[in-house]
């Protein structure tokens, strides 16, 4: 008999049970509160087997979800591409487009060497040669704009307190210790 893991699903649980009451579809953002509850209650929690094994499998449905919405937006970015590249007529260049995708690099880039998790942000462009990546969650509201000339925007807003914070940067500069706390809240 195999080992349970959540990286191997044709292996049996000693715990069916836990097994019959995971989804097949990524947990997400409530998989990720459920996570901090749990800790957060009884740090001891994660101790038990049957627990540190949904532990794990929320944790490895949540990181497919997000390599999937990944790989969705670099198929949405490559599409842009084609579609700059195919008419003279797009309101936006590929230049905006490939700037956009190193942004997002450099940030999740950035959050992976913390052995964190940047949610994949809704994405779409401009019609001035420009491209915009938003997360948005609860009270909290986090936008990057990026320009055809590099320049880079990002806004941030908590709907609660209308707390406001921005700052424009570029790609080539490194981004500042208050860029990474404000997208940090989506990790």
């Amino acid at each position: 008999m195999a080992t349970y893991s959540p990286l191997n699903p044709n292996a049996v649980s000693p715990h069916s049970f836990w097994q019959d009451l995971m989804p097949s579809e990524p947990f997400g953002i409530e998989g990720q509160a459920l996570v901090k509850k749990l800790i957060k209650v009884n740090p001891k929690v994660t101790q038990d087997e049957p627990i540190k094994r949904l532990l794990q499998s929320l944790e490895w449905n949540i990181q497919k979800h997000q390599e999937e919405r990944q790989e969705e937006l670099q198929h949405y970015l490559d599409s842009l591409r084609l579609e700059a590249r195919a008419t003279e007529e797009a309101e936006f260049t590929v230049s905006v487009i490939n700037t956009a995708w190193q942004v997002w690099e450099k940030l999740r880039k950035h959050f992976l060497k913390q052995s964190l998790c940047l949610e994949v942000p809704d994405a779409c462009p401009g019609k001035s040669d420009n491209f915009m990546y938003t997360w948005s969650r609860g009270e909290h509201y986090f936008e990057c704009e990026i320009f055809g000339n590099s320049e880079v925007e990002f806004f941030y807003r908590n709907r609660n307190s209308s707390e406001l914070w921005g700052e424009d940067t570029t790609l080539e500069k490194e981004f500042s210790t208050d860029i990474f706390a404000k997208a940090s809240i989506f990790t």
